[in-house]
């Protein structure tokens, strides 16, 4: 299926989309907020899962640079955070998020179907 990396700070709530990921058949790989735009680089995943409040680099921040980055601008974000103010929520989308989903909402069962969702609203047609 697909290659999804995901950058979340919490390692108990990385586990869990990991695995719920994994049990739909894609591959999951979970890194530090630190190496997140430089493995993204490298490594060219279908879909980034990203959480905003991290320890060392804002969620954010990581989202504009891939963003402006050639190589990485087409890869669709899902924004994955607790943050709900509407401040956020704008600098995110307007950044270029593909959504942005509050964790609250968004129960692990649910993660799995707004990938695949995400993924084949985002797929490129086949030729």
């Amino acid at each position: 299926m697909a290659n999804i990396i995901i950058v979340e700070d919490d390692v108990n709530i990385a586990s869990i989309y990991k695995k719920k990921l994994e049990e739909g058949g894609h591959t999951a790989t979970v890194i530090p907020d630190t190496e997140a735009v430089g493995e993204i680089r490298n490594k060219q995943p279908q879909l980034v899962l990203l959480d905003i409040l991290m320890p060392n680099v804002s969620g954010l921040d990581i989202l504009r640079e891939l963003k402006m980055d050639a190589s990485t601008n087409s890869i669709p974000v899902l924004l994955l955070t607790n943050i709900a103010e509407d401040t956020s929520i704008a600098k995110g989308l307007e950044y270029g998020a593909f959504a942005y989903l509050l964790k609250s909402e968004v129960a692990p069962d649910q993660i799995l179907p707004r990938i695949n969702m995400t993924l084949e609203e985002t797929s490129k047609p086949k030729e």
